[in-house]
């Protein structure tokens, strides 16, 4: 479990499309996979970029999911860069 603070637009849009849930009586709310991945991505670390793989890979997240995110919250240069770097590497 990991706690995420709103501090720009794109968590604060996480948190009011995230779902809510139940774990041992304690209501909370779970961000989606692509909002994650794009929160990840803002970060920018090498961890983040791991998450964010493990997230494209278990099929979680999709690479269209992140887009429409990456590019609604000004990541779109950034995405590019992820998918040159670490999706296209291989074609």
């Amino acid at each position: 479990m990991q706690f995420i603070p709103t501090f720009d637009a794109l968590t604060a849009e996480a948190l009011e499309q995230a779902e809510e849930a139940e774990l041992d009586g304690v209501a909370m709310r779970v961000v989606s996979a692509p909002h994650l991945a794009a929160i990840s991505l803002s970060v920018g670390r090498g961890k983040d970029f791991a998450r964010m793989l493990s997230l494209l890979e278990s099929g979680a997240a999709s690479k269209e999911a992140i887009q429409i995110i990456a590019i609604r919250h000004g990541l779109a240069d950034k995405w590019a860069n992820f998918q040159r770097r670490f999706l296209d590497a291989g074609t």
